[in-house]
């Protein structure tokens, strides 16, 4: 493989660091990072280890970074999080930079389930990184743009956390409906994998890109959990679907103070009605990448 020039932002990130230590370990990568002038001295260590730095952000008012970053790459990733001035407009800057700099494959911040099966308005912040892949859709000229789609994360600040399907300190499990549908779950060490074999594959690959470290319905994730860690769960049902509804319009009703009530609850809906199933599935594209599955995490954070 000849070397490849990936640009990458949003590397201060939870998920953007892991994508980073990713491609820094290719000896077939180099790796050029987006930094805030302000945040230099945080990639010191990263820049000492081989990563290019261009100071600036997304935006349009910093459109030389933007151009500095792009040239001759191969790919742009990004990571970033916020509102929509981020995930739309700062990504549309990012799209018409590598557009102009002719590179082949732009990843955008995208990272979930299947939001393009998901119905407008039933998750916020899915709505606005469907309105970018319609826009990118329109803009992106010959660049490949690919949608990473890994689930849920499989973590303990999203499964074992912000979902709150398990929660381990109280020995519980909360679930709304039958829970019988199939759910996705991916480490952020696994998307992070994923994302980097994407970066700078050299075949075209699919513009929705489903992968998954486990696939379980939430009987088998309560099953998993209780094999790993040897302690029984108390399932708590807390309504049917209908009800599921009902909770999000109330909260929602409430205005952006319940943001962070609705919002796990809007994810979580769409994983248990099957709105937003990976299907299908590409692992297969990338046979070298073991993901882990709830199990072995279960066991490996002794819960």
């Amino acid at each position: 493989m000849s070397n490849k020039i990936v640009g990458l932002v949003g590397a201060s990130g939870h998920l953007g660091g892991l994508i980073t230590e990713e491609l820094l370990n290719n000896p077939n990568v180099t790796l050029r990072l987006l930094v805030r002038p302000e945040s230099r001295a945080k990639v010191a260590e990263l820049e000492a280890r081989g990563a290019e730095v261009v100071e600036g952000s997304i935006g349009q008012e910093n459109e030389a970074a933007l151009t500095k970053l792009a040239e001759g790459a191969f790919a742009i990733v990004s990571s970033i999080q916020g509102g929509p001035d981020e995930i739309i407009g700062g990504q549309a800057e990012l799209l018409a930079a590598a557009r102009k700099a002719g590179v082949r494959r732009f990843i955008p911040s995208t990272f979930s389930l299947d939001l393009f099966k998901v119905k407008p308005g039933q998750i916020i912040t899915s709505d606005w990184r469907r309105q970018f892949a319609d826009l990118a859709e329109t803009s992106r000229g010959d660049v490949e743009v690919v949608h990473i789609l890994n689930g849920g994360f499989l973590d303990h600040t999203t499964l074992f956390g912000f979902i709150n399907v398990i929660n381990p300190s109280e020995g519980k499990a909360y679930v709304w409906g039958d829970g019988k549908e199939t759910t996705y779950w991916t480490t952020y060490k696994g998307t992070a994998s994923y994302t980097a074999a994407a970066a700078v594959e050299e075949r075209v690959l699919p513009w929705a890109l489903a992968v998954a470290g486990d696939a379980l319905d939430f009987w088998g994730i309560v099953s998993a959990y209780e094999a790993a860690s040897s302690k029984k769960l108390q399932v708590v049902t807390l309504g049917s679907m209908d009800d599921l509804d009902d909770r999000i319009a109330e909260l929602t009703s409430g205005g952006q103070q319940n943001f962070l009530q609705f919002l796990p609850l809007m994810y979580y809906r769409s994983t248990l009605n099957g709105e937003g199933r990976l299907d299908p599935l590409y692992n297969d594209l990338f046979p070298e990448i073991r993901p882990m599955k709830v199990r072995d995490y279960v066991y490996q954070e002794g819960f």
